[in-house]
């Protein structure tokens, strides 16, 4: 208890744990990419799923914000944003009634529009909370705990989905219904945990916030905090790599002769990348801060695209070249760990919820890479596609080397 375990991290790893888990299946990089393709036989609108998930996760962001500092009870707040996350349920009802592919896709891509505007307005209430209620030293080290737990349950869930994928017994209307519905189940028990999480410190007094005003204030200390410039410009780069990973699965179906039952383990393949994510990279977290984080999972995005171009010009290298590849891209996507704590770090206390919008929202305009990576493969092909998103991941490395060291950014708390 004295070290910060206490009843709020159980509860608050427990709620990211069975979300995670969900998202293992809801991420546009596996079943959802495989989903839309089989759908509509189009990479660029597998983009576009690559384009939904991250835009509207942060104009959610961006809605909630300016209210943060006014809600008096995040948790009750949280819990009634969270019933939206039930709406993978919804996103199965056309398929079981058979409605044409088009019909599906584009009830889909509503549904799973407001699902991550849903996900983004928890964001930052979610992280003013975690600031409060979980110690510093040990707040990477929950999150990693979400992501190494959750995936541990996606690794079981991934049996039942890497079935589903792969068993000649349902068409697909009913394979990707299920597998919607089995995400949406996973996602009630999340509601019941943050329901546990108590505010150790409630605002009692709030004021009605000025949302212009508050946005006005982001120039400022953009201008007054050169930490903050220093990671703006490296995380900027950063989304195309990290774009161009989320296509690893249908890269693959589409580069080799695959079977159907090979296509499901590329999947469950990515589960297993989540787990070594997870623990990797909340760890690195705990002990050396989250520099090493976004330097590392920029290195390894870099590897791991120069992967998929040697794959694409040797096919000899075969199935289990392309199952590492998976993994790989799974690990870095846990990138968000560094990015998050790293924003929270270098923020004055009462500027928390707004130095993590701007760190996030500053990927509004690349929000839009996903479906841009997705239409340069459908004309140029995957080469093309990886080698610009190469050439990103190098820019993002270089610049990250500038981020204030776990030994500098604990003498900035003192100046705060």
């Amino acid at each position: 208890m004295k070290r910060g375990y206490d009843k709020n991290y159980w509860a608050l790893t427990f709620e990211g744990i069975f979300f995670v888990a969900a998202v293992s299946i809801m991420a546009s990089g596996g079943a959802v990419a495989l989903f839309v393709d089989r759908m509509t036989d189009s990479i660029a609108l597998v983009g576009l799923a690559v384009t939904i998930h991250p835009l509207f996760f942060l104009i959610g962001q961006l809605v909630i914000a300016p209210f943060v500092s006014a809600i008096k009870d995040i948790p009750n707040a949280m819990f009634k944003i969270m019933t939206l996350r039930l709406l993978p349920l919804l996103m199965a009802i056309p398929l079981f009634f058979g409605a044409h592919p088009y019909f599906s896709v584009i009830v889909f891509f509503v549904l799973f529009a407001i699902f991550w505007f849903s996900d983004g307005l928890n964001t930052v209430p979610w992280g003013e909370l975690s600031a409060r209620a979980i110690k510093t030293e040990i707040r990477g080290q929950m999150m990693g705990m979400q992501v190494a737990g959750g995936s541990i349950m996606s690794l079981l869930l991934g049996l039942v989905l890497t079935w589903l994928l792969a068993t000649p017994l349902l068409n697909d209307n009913y394979r990707f219904g299920l597998i919607f519905v089995l995400a949406g189940v996973v996602l009630i028990p999340a509601l019941a945990f943050i329901k546990m999480v108590k505010d150790p410190k409630p605002i009692k007094n709030s004021e009605k916030p000025d949302v212009k005003k508050y946005y006005a204030r982001f120039l400022p200390l953009i201008k007054n905090s050169l930490p903050l410039r220093h990671a703006i410009i490296a995380r900027i780069p950063s989304y195309i790599g990290f774009s161009a990973l989320t296509f690893a699965v249908v890269f693959g179906s589409h580069v080799l002769d695959l079977t159907e039952s090979q296509i499901s383990w590329l999947v469950y393949a990515q589960i297993i990348g989540g787990v070594l994510g997870g623990i990797i990279l909340g760890e690195i977290s705990r002990l050396f801060g989250n520099k090493p984080i976004i330097i590392l999972s920029n290195t390894g995005t870099l590897i791991t695209l120069i992967m998929c171009i040697l794959l694409t010009a040797i096919p000899s290298l075969g199935y289990f070249w392309l199952v590492a590849i998976c993994i790989l891209a799974s690990i870095w996507a846990s990138n968000w760990l560094g990015y998050f704590n790293y924003f929270i770090d270098i923020a004055p206390k009462a500027d928390r919820p707004a130095f993590q919008v701007i760190g996030n929202c500053i990927g509004i305009p690349f929000a839009f890479m996903g479906f841009a990576i997705g239409a340069i493969i459908d004309a140029w092909g995957y080469v093309a596609a990886f080698s610009i998103a190469s050439f990103a991941a190098l820019i993002a490395i270089l610049l990250s080397l500038r981020l204030l060291s776990w030994r500098k950014i604990r003498e900035l708390w003192k100046v705060y």
